[in-house]
């Protein structure tokens, strides 16, 4: 194992002790299962807001996010000022209404709206896909954080992250996951600004920053509508306003979002905690931003690289050196690391390890609700369920967190990658149903059934159809359009970020069916959307 120093194991270890005591003492709270569910409803707006940075942004904003930067330049900066631009966006959509509703499973409103008890399994299904995909990637994100900062070998450290995580959602339900995700989302935040700020510094301030890494990559601070954009995916303003669009939509719609509306005070505090979400976000990213701008320069003339040296050999040799994760995965890690600072590496390590840990225990929340009361209790009528509800949620938390290691062992890299794909089919899925149901009277439950039956089956086909190589019939990039090889040949490569287009898709499907079927009974519609949505 390669030498670390002892600031970063310090570091490291302060932080695995800091969470494990919130989450033994938080416990002693607990006192009825909609405590272990909701937090009893008693979650402040700073909490909740910082609790909301952590889960909704995901290993994949602290990793991928200034990889996507160091590949695609500048405009991916407008890409990821969409998420902190549709954040408040969320308080009108559906944080406030949700919380005057006040749910305590993510499937209730599905349920209530559309007078269907049913929906609980479709709705459960399709989040439980997406829960599965996002634990193992939650997970293979601690440990990807331990191996490249700590030297932690890759099968212990996911190990290591996996039963902290357990203990602490076993240990204190919700309740710790609220504040330890806040206490989490402080720690990434602050770990990215002390690596930019100390980036910036290095590179004599902004100016300076600026000046270097135009320097280095000539095309970097080029816009779409430049002759030569940074980027194929950043080539037109089409491609970077589809990021804008599926991210700040999202956010109103995602589950491991819309259950922490669930837990606030009242309407006052749902809505206060999306304002502490967006600033605390807005910081982080925009250090997320200077950092994937640098690390290119950075690591061409840090330790690992020198005069002349060629970045991306950097990574991939970086890459293969470990035997996991994609190379851009290490280019914020690698940055850093060129910093040559063991404080700020270590600081690094736990907010990365916080990000990761934050999202996993979300999800681990959102589907031990689903499968304990919606499943065992209310469909199944199991008596178990009913009468030791926190016991049967604390064995589901550990199955799906044990489900999610054992992928995580020897991850398939489509495993990954499906975690942008479940993102998608949720939101193109089930977010029509929850966002229409809530502001439109004509949204019906024919609408709700279709759109979710079939948005899910056919995005997972559009979306290999992309993705898989040409020799296996696919097109090579999952952000191709599926159908561009039938509508324009090979003439032209539609970017479609993130499956951009399932989203208007699921919407017209939900339209459409709406206006063809039966309306939902009238009192449901006062009560689930007239009511909800009164001066909201």
């Amino acid at each position: 194992m390669a030498t670390v120093e002892a600031p970063v194991v310090g570091i490291t270890v302060l932080y695995f002790l800091a969470i494990i005591v919130i989450g033994y003492y938080s416990r002693q709270r607990l006192k009825s299962a909609t405590d272990y569910y909701v937090a009893g409803r008693q979650v402040g707006a700073v909490v909740n807001g910082l609790a909301l940075e952590s889960t909704y942004l995901s290993p994949a904003s602290m990793l991928g996010l200034p990889a996507y930067v160091f590949i695609l330049g500048y405009p991916f900066w407008w890409a990821m000022a969409a998420i902190i631009a549709g954040m408040p966006i969320a308080t009108l959509l559906t944080a406030s209404a949700l919380r005057k509703y006040a749910p305590t499973s993510f499937a209730d409103y599905y349920a209530d709206r559309y007078n269907d008890e049913r929906l609980r399994w479709v709705v459960g299904i399709v989040t439980v896909i997406g829960a599965v995909l996002y634990i193992t990637l939650s997970i293979v994100g601690m440990a990807l954080f331990l191996l490249a900062v700590a030297k932690v070998p890759y099968i212990i450290g996911i190990v290591v992250g996996t039963i902290i995580v357990m203990l602490y959602v076993v240990w204190g339900g919700m309740i710790a996951t609220s504040w330890n995700a806040a206490f989490q989302a402080f720690l990434m935040t602050v770990a990215a600004v002390i690596a930019a700020v100390a980036i910036l510094v290095k590179l004599g301030g902004v100016n300076g920053f600026y000046e270097a890494v135009a320097a280095n990559n000539p095309k970097f601070w080029n816009t779409p509508s430049d002759p030569e954009p940074p980027h194929l995916l950043s080539g037109t303003w089409i491609a970077v306003i589809g990021w804008f669009f599926v991210w700040h939509y999202g956010f109103a719609t995602m589950p491991y979002t819309v259950v922490r509306f669930f837990t606030t005070m009242d309407i006052k505090t749902a809505r206060r905690s999306i304002f502490w979400c967006t600033l605390a976000a807005g910081i982080f990213y925009m250090a997320l931003q200077i950092i994937g701008a640098a690390s290119k320069l950075m690591i061409e003339t840090g330790p690992m690289g020198g005069e002349g040296a060629n970045a991306v050999a950097i990574l991939k040799s970086y890459m293969a050196q470990y035997g996991v994760g994609g190379w851009t995965d290490y280019s914020m890690v690698a940055a850093v690391e060129a910093l040559q600072n063991p404080w700020i590496l270590g600081v690094l390590c736990a907010g990365g390890l916080a990000i990761a840990m934050s999202t996993a225990a979300g999800w681990v929340m959102v589907v031990n609700t689903i499968v304990t009361r919606d499943w065992g209790d209310m469909m199944l009528k199991s008596r178990y369920a009913k009468e030791n509800p926190i016991a049967l949620a604390r064995i589901i938390s550990v199955i799906f967190l044990l489900v999610g290691l054992v992928i995580a062992i020897n991850p398939p890299g489509l495993v990954l990658d499906l975690s942008g794909w479940a993102f998608v089919v949720i939101i193109s899925a089930l977010g029509p149903g929850l966002i229409l149901g809530l502001w439109w009277k004509r949204a019906t439950r024919a609408a709700m059934w279709t759109t979710a039956v079939i948005m899910t089956p056919l995005h997972l086909f559009a979306w290999l159809r992309a993705k898989l190589p040409v020799e296996q019939g696919g097109l090579g990039h999952h952000a191709f359009f599926f159908l561009n090889d039938v509508l324009f040949g090979d003439k032209t490569a539609l970017i479609t970020p993130h499956q951009v287009w399932a989203i208007p898709v699921g919407f017209i499907l939900f339209i459409v069916v709406s206006l063809l079927t039966k309306p939902v009974e009238e009192e449901a519609v006062q009560k689930y959307c007239v009511e909800l949505t009164k001066e909201v």
